[in-house]
């Protein structure tokens, strides 16, 4: 269980500054983003927004890689941007808290003791926008991925998995385990914030899943995440509060 706070968090509006820092991209990617979030959208902090009239969450991020095996969907700026397609500076604890606000809770992260048990969770719409040769794009985010011995996209939707807190001794507050970088995952690891419910494999020696060159946007562009329910959560799910109402998480 997170604590009540951490959906509060999220409500504090933040503004988004430029994703920036030293990645290895072509030099002429651009170096800072030039997004503007429509008003109607509710800053959660950098690169982050909640949409509450759609209830979607919106992320900013940035194409780091094209190509290879894959573990990561989209990671944590300065963290696995090796193993990852796309990179933001969101931070994870908002990413988790701003799902909430869209409708769903969070399921549960893989499991490896004392059997195997796939990630759980709401399933989460992924579209990708991004603008190309001065034309805008839209692409599902799953047709980013294949599998490297079919070729085929991936066909399940990720789940809200919702990673995990660990108490350290000496620490007021729990750590967020997707602080450390994994936050959208094709590999299945305990920290993720969203993973596939599937067994997927983090061993180098047989990792499933690879970047679908044709299909990405160019290195180092710019593009938004669109995370929405792929189902409509229950008729009796509790709105998003207002900016000015106290969350009851």
């Amino acid at each position: 269980m997170f604590a009540p706070w951490l959906v509060g968090l999220a409500l504090i509006a933040a503004p988004a500054p430029a994703l920036t820092g030293p990645v290895q991209l072509p030099v002429d990617a651009p170096k800072e983003d030039s997004f503007q979030a429509p008003e109607s959208y509710r800053p959660l902090g950098p690169a982050l927004w909640f949409d509450p009239e759609s209830r979607r969450l919106i992320l900013r991020a940035q194409v780091v890689r094209r190509e290879g095996f894959l573990e990561h969907l989209l990671c944590l700026r300065h963290s696995k941007e090796h193993e990852s397609i796309l990179a933001t500076p969101a931070a994870p604890r908002l990413i988790h808290a701003g799902l909430i606000l869209t409708g769903v809770e969070p399921g549960h992260p893989v499991r490896y003791r004392p059997e195997f048990a796939p990630a759980t969770g709401p399933e989460i719409a992924i579209t990708v926008e991004w603008v190309e040769d001065g034309k805008p794009r839209s692409a599902d985010a799953r047709t980013f991925v294949q599998n490297e011995q079919t070729g085929e996209s991936l066909k399940h939707h990720w789940v809200f998995a919702g990673s995990m807190e660990i108490d350290r001794p000496g620490l007021d507050e729990p750590l967020y385990a997707a602080d450390g970088g994994d936050l959208i995952t094709v590999a299945n690891f305990p920290e993720a914030i969203l993973d596939l419910p599937i067994a997927s494999t983090a061993d180098d020696q047989a990792l499933n899943y690879v970047a679908n060159t044709p299909v990405l946007p160019p290195l180092g562009d710019f593009v938004t995440l669109i995370l929405a329910p792929a189902k409509a959560p229950a008729a009796d799910a509790k709105p998003a509060p207002a900016a000015d109402e106290p969350s009851g998480r």
